[in-house]
C-alpha cells in the first residue's frame, strides 16, 4: 500500500468512526437488541434457575433435618419457606408463590429407623410442564443424595440404606456454568453481528443519502481506497464494541478465558465475526443505500442468525429439523467456538469452526466490495 493510498484510507476509516460516535442513534441501533435479550434472559433465568418451594417439617429428628439440609443446598431448588404448618405452606401455593409444596412427615425418623417404607411428599402446582418435570426430577434426586450420604456413613454396615444406592458422577466438562452466563456468548454474537451489519450498513447507506458518495468518487483517490476504507471503518467500528464487551466481561469474570491459547482463540473468533457481519452490512448499505432500509433489513437479520444458531438454547436440544437449519448458520460456529474457549478451555471443533468462519468472512467481504463497485458505476 503506498502513502496516498495509506492517508485516503485512513482519512475515511477516521471520518466514519468519528460520525457513528456522533449518531446516538446508530449506536443505539447496535446495542438495543442485545440489551433488551440479555433483560430478558436475566428475568427468565431468575424464573426458571430454581424453582421456589416450600419446605413442611413435621418431624424433629436428625433424620428429617439431614433432608432438609439436602433440600435446602439443592441447585434444584429455592427453599422460599420452611415451616410446621402445612395451612400456610398450601396458601403459599394457592397463591403461586411457590411451584411446590415438600412434606417431611411426623413419623420419618421412626420409620427410617426401623427400615419401614419412608415417604416424602411433593404437592406441585402443575402449571407449566418445565417447571413440573423439574420439581418431579429434583425430588427423588435430593432423596437419592440423602441415601448415598447414608451409605458413606455406615459403610461396614450397608443395611441402614434400605435402597443401598451409590451415585457416581462422571461429568464431561471442567465446570458448570450458570444459564445466565452461558447466555452471554449467543449474545455477544448477536452484538457483533448487529454491530457489523448495521454500522457498516449505515456508513455506507450514508455517502448516498447524504450524497456525499459523489465528492467522494470525485476526490483524487482510487475507488480501491474508498471499498478498502469502507471495509475497514465498518470492521474497526465493530471492534471497539467487541473490545467493550470483552473488556467488561473479563473484569467481572463472565467472559474470561483461561489461558493464552484460548484468549487468542476468541480474539481469533471475534475477529472473524466481526469481518463477515461487516461485508454484509458494506453489501446492504451499498444495495439499499437508506438508513431505514439498513436498519430494517440488519436487525431482523441479526434476530434471525442469533435464534437459528441456538441463541435461547442448545442447538444440539434443537428438533432434528432445526439442528439440520442450525448446521448452515454461520454464528452457529462462533457460538461454538467462544463457549468452547471461554467456559471449557476446549478446542473441541475448533478448526471446523475457524473454517466455516474464514469462508463466511471471504465471501461476505467479496459480496461487500462487489455491491459497493457496483453502486459506485450506478451513481456515475
Amino acid at each position: 500500500m503506498n502513502i496516498s493510498l495509506f492517508y485516503a484510507v485512513l482519512a475515511i476509516v477516521r471520518k466514519d468512526i468519528s460520525v457513528w460516535f456522533r449518531q446516538p442513534t446508530a449506536i443505539a441501533a447496535t446495542i438495543l437488541p442485545a440489551i433488551a435479550f440479555m433483560v430478558i434472559l436475566y428475568f427468565g433465568a431468575q424464573a426458571v434457575g430454581r424453582n421456589p418451594v416450600a419446605i413442611v417439617v413435621q418431624d424433629n429428628g436428625p433424620h428429617a433435618q439431614e433432608i432438609v439440609k439436602i433440600l435446602n443446598d439443592s441447585d434444584a431448588f429455592r427453599v422460599d419457606m420452611i415451616t410446621t404448618m402445612s395451612q400456610k405452606a398450601e396458601e403459599a401455593l394457592n397463591q403461586i408463590k411457590v411451584a411446590a409444596v415438600i412434606t417431611i412427615p411426623p413419623s420419618f425418623d421412626t420409620a427410617f429407623d426401623s427400615h419401614n417404607p419412608d415417604p416424602v411428599l411433593i404437592h406441585i402446582n402443575n402449571l407449566n410442564l418445565d417447571f413440573t418435570n423439574d420439581l418431579r426430577r429434583s425430588l427423588p434426586a435430593a432423596i437419592t443424595e440423602f441415601y448415598s450420604e447414608k451409605t458413606n456413613e455406615g459403610s461396614s454396615n450397608n443395611s441402614i440404606n434400605p435402597i443401598n444406592i451409590n451415585v457416581n458422577e462422571a461429568d464431561l466438562r471442567n465446570q458448570d456454568v450458570d444459564i445466565l452466563r452461558f447466555e452471554i456468548v449467543p449474545i455477544l454474537v448477536l452484538l457483533l453481528t448487529t454491530a457489523g451489519i448495521v454500522n457498516a450498513g449505515l456508513a455506507t447507506a450514508r455517502e448516498w443519502e447524504d450524497l456525499t458518495i459523489k465528492e467522494l468518487l470525485l476526490a483524487p483517490i482510487s475507488r480501491t481506497s474508498l471499498i478498502i476504507a469502507k471495509m475497514l471503518s465498518g470492521w474497526f467500528t465493530t471492534l471497539i464494541v467487541a473490545a467493550t464487551v470483552i473488556g467488561l466481561g473479563s473484569v467481572t469474570g463472565y467472559l474470561k478465558p483461561d489461558g493464552l491459547l484460548y484468549w487468542m482463540t476468541m480474539v481469533t473468533i471475534v475477529l472473524l465475526i466481526a469481518l463477515a457481519s461487516t461485508g454484509l452490512g458494506v453489501a446492504i448499505g451499498s444495495a439499499t443505500r437508506k438508513f431505514q432500509r439498513v436498519t430494517a433489513i440488519g436487525i431482523p437479520l441479526s434476530l434471525d442468525l442469533f435464534f437459528l444458531s441456538g441463541g435461547i438454547s442448545i442447538a444440539a436440544f434443537l428438533p432434528p429439523w432445526l439442528q439440520t437449519i442450525s448446521h448452515f448458520i454461520p454464528t452457529y460456529y462462533g457460538t461454538h467456538a467462544l463457549e468452547m474457549a471461554i467456559f471449557y478451555s476446549s478446542t473441541e471443533g475448533l478448526t471446523a469452526d475457524i473454517t466455516v468462519l474464514a469462508v463466511t468472512a471471504a465471501v461476505a467481504g467479496i459480496l461487500g466490495v462487489l455491491s459497493l463497485r457496483r453502486g459506485m458505476l450506478t451513481t456515475n
